[in-house]
């Protein structure tokens, strides 16, 4: 009895072994397709950014905000200028590596740019705006 049944489970094991499939399976390569690239989105600035006047005077300027990139830059001025009905220039500050947001014109005299950020701070929005002193 006992051969019997290692007999049984012998072909039991052999006849499972032989109805595995003697095809090899392929798998087709994935070929990727790339998807078209949008077109470019970002910001273009037509307008330049402003220098100061290469002299050798000292100028006062009102400056209302400084960032990091020009877009944020670009969105705070446009706000800005519809709040203050002021014009106002970006420009990018080697010393601080900033896109700072400034009054425009320049001052000449300190008084006269204490005087426009007087009149800035009465909007509470605007109230850290300060003066900023340019030696050229």
């Amino acid at each position: 009895m006992r051969a019997s049944l290692y007999f049984l489970i012998f072909g039991l094991l052999f006849s499972l072994a032989a109805c595995s499939s003697s095809e090899e399976t392929t798998e087709k390569d994935d070929v990727y397709i790339f998807d078209e690239i949008p077109p470019d989105t970002t910001l273009k600035m037509n307008e330049p950014i402003v220098s100061y006047p290469n002299v050798n005077v000292t100028y006062y300027v009102v400056q209302i905000g400084a960032f990091t990139t020009r877009e944020r830059a670009e969105t705070f001025k446009t706000e800005a200028a519809l709040d203050l009905k002021k014009e106002l220039a970006i420009t990018y500050s080697n010393d601080v590596n900033l896109f700072v947001v400034q009054l425009t014109p320049l001052f000449t005299s300190r008084t006269e740019s204490e005087k426009a950020r007087k009149e800035i701070w009465k909007n509470k929005k605007y109230n850290d705006a300060w003066i900023v002193t340019v030696n050229k």
